[in-house]
């Protein structure tokens, strides 16, 4: 008989779980990331400042450990030199955030405009904010506010408790809601584009932004990726063309950290490793070469008091899209 438990649901890497939520769980601090801020029309050093204004009104709430990136980003170069010579150095990165946050410059006509995202680890669900202004000047005056406004220390909605999902849920329903009717009407325009009919690995090499669970993705020339995954770690991959389809697999054992998050334990996340099968995308790429869409194949695992179930034959829509060549 199935007990009668609070449940909790997790995505990681597109994985759906659904497990009991931890009954009596003394709340812990809850850990950020930030990414490095991107600048569209603008000076990189412009981002790079605006980046440090965040971390430091992030900090300045009290509520979070922000996590440095750099330790992250000295390791993933390394492990990404060794897959470029053909190496199977594998790298396991300590980083564990429960949110992530990615901000953004630009400038629209007259008017420059900065965006902020947040998004919770454990299942994807993302809330952001954004302002604008006349000059970087009057966007560097309004960073703090625009900070507080994503966390819910200000008036107008945001996070309220970055640690607690209960409180965090009732924004995130709506946030998901409004990001599937967005996505509804971005996909369809692209999925009648014309695709590549025989695409190589020369013209999908370079680095991408990932569907849910991955940060980015590094593809080499040689057929050798590496995903950032989201909650911290890496993973990875190796691409095979297969007539009009990219193929994009995972390349190495399953292991516990690919399934763990907040939510989910250690014991749990080594048992959903031994018996997933390796996740895999399949792939079209579109003529401009910017966007990968398709379906990837992983596991949904449901989790009811002692019992584990996994299927193995869980299917999503999935897509990347390019940052760099």
């Amino acid at each position: 008989m199935i007990q009668s438990l609070p449940i909790a649901i997790v995505a990681v890497l597109g994985v759906t779980l659904v497990c009991p939520a931890p009954l009596g769980a003394q709340e812990r601090q809850a850990v950020v990331r930030v990414s490095p801020f991107t600048a569209v029309g603008v000076g990189s050093s412009e981002a790079a400042m605006l980046e440090r204004l965040v971390v430091s009104y992030i900090v300045e709430t009290r509520s979070f450990r922000v996590v440095d990136a750099q330790g992250q980003d000295r390791a993933l170069v390394e492990t990404e030199a060794a897959l470029s010579r053909g190496e199977t150095t594998a790298v396991a990165l300590p980083l564990t955030a429960d949110f992530i946050v990615n901000g953004s410059i630009g400038r629209i006509g007259e008017l420059f405009v900065l965006s902020l995202e947040v998004t919770r680890v454990s299942d994807g669900i993302m809330l952001s904010v954004a302002d604008t202004a006349e000059s970087i000047s009057d966007i560097v005056l309004r960073a703090r506010a625009s900070t507080r406004r994503l966390f819910g220390l200000e008036p107008t909605g945001g996070l309220p408790t970055a640690a607690s999902p209960a409180t965090f849920q009732a924004s995130a329903d709506l946030a998901a809601s409004a990001t599937q009717t967005q996505a509804i009407d971005t996909v369809e325009p692209e999925a009648s584009a014309m695709f590549v009919d025989r695409p190589s690995v020369s013209d999908i090499s370079g680095t991408w932004r990932g569907d849910k669970g991955l940060e980015t993705v590094r593809i080499f020339p040689n057929g050798a990726g590496l995903a950032v995954l989201s909650g911290g770690g890496t993973l990875k991959l190796r691409v095979t063309i297969r007539g009009g389809e990219v193929v994009i697999a995972q390349d190495q054992a399953n292991d516990a950290a690919l399934y763990k998050a907040s939510s989910v334990s250690f014991a749990m996340a080594k048992a959903i490793a031994e018996r997933a099968r390796p996740m895999r995308w399949v792939f079209r790429l579109d003529a401009t070469r910017d966007l990968l869409s398709g379906m990837k194949e992983s596991v949904a695992v449901s989790y009811s008091g002692d019992e584990l179930l996994i299927d193995n034959d869980y299917v999503r829509e999935a897509s990347w899209t390019r940052i760099s060549r």
